[in-house]
């Protein structure tokens, strides 16, 4: 990608290590602050969003509420945004099935001035659950991309992702015609917590050269930590990249924040 070769990057492993769902949790948060890694995205719906103050910070951007705690409202009054109950949609399924994209373009220009209300400009977008990835709504989401001169998380890779086909055409289309950077995608999440320390430094250790964007949920197990299902594989990445193999891996690569990137692209764009 020309934005790499101009970087400087060509030929070298690049990293961003980008902690997802800040601002949902105070545990999701304080492992944030204890981690070091700057890059990360907050979602600003949650009760803890100004809790964390600064970094190479972005917005979570969040159309789905999954959980029956902490369970989020939309910001604006969108009635298609909600469930009977007036939260958030909890499955990716009904979001999509209910959400009228105008209500939804509305949300995210505000969770994205209630970052901006926090203090803090954010460098980058990116998406909880792939919400914003239904087409016409992801047509949005990158033309927020463009109007704010920041990237958005989108991923090169598509083809490793698990997506409806009609649903994978159109990104791929999106992605293919976006001037904004691609990354490619290494997630977590799905790995059990009991080989997680293995499977970072097995996969961290075969990448070849690139840009890559690890999402990581890292949360310190508290008692509120523990409210949450699926909080042994939060607790898990926590451990992990506290791990000295982990981080030693880690090491090899050139570590990126989000921030780096804008200056150059704003360069390469004439903003």
């Amino acid at each position: 990608m020309t934005l790499w070769r101009d970087m400087g990057l060509d030929g070298k492993r690049c990293i961003l290590v980008h902690h997802d769902d800040l601002g949902v949790l105070a545990a999701q948060n304080q492992a944030y602050l204890e981690l070091g890694w700057p890059t990360g995205s907050i979602m600003t719906p949650g009760a803890w969003a100004a809790q964390v103050k600064s970094g190479d910070l972005g917005v979570h951007l969040t159309l789905t509420s999954e959980w029956a705690y902490p369970r989020m409202r939309p910001l604006t009054g969108g009635q298609s945004l909600c469930d009977e109950s007036g939260y958030f949609w909890s499955t990716l399924e009904a979001a999509w099935q209910h959400i009228r994209v105008e209500e939804a373009e509305m949300e995210l220009r505000a969770q994205v001035e209630a970052c901006r209300r926090l203090g803090i400009e954010p460098t980058h977008l990116d998406t909880h659950m792939g919400a914003v990835m239904r087409p016409d709504i992801a047509t949005v989401y990158h033309q927020l991309g463009i109007e704010l001169g920041i990237p958005i998380f989108l991923p090169e890779n598509l083809e490793d992702l698990v997506l409806p086909e009609d649903l994978r055409v159109a990104l791929t289309r999106l992605a293919e015609t976006s001037p904004l950077p691609k990354v490619r995608l290494v997630d977590s999440y799905p790995v059990s917590p009991e080989t997680r320390i293995a499977w970072y430094v097995d996969t961290l250790s075969h990448l070849g050269p690139g840009v890559y964007h690890l999402i990581h949920h890292a949360a310190v197990p508290t008692d509120e930590a523990r409210l949450l299902p699926d909080w042994e594989k939060r607790a898990a990445d926590w451990e992990a990249l506290r791990h000295p193999e982990v981080r030693r891996v880690l090491g090899e690569f050139v570590h990126l924040t989000y921030r780096d990137l804008n200056l150059p692209m704003a360069k390469a764009r004439g903003f």
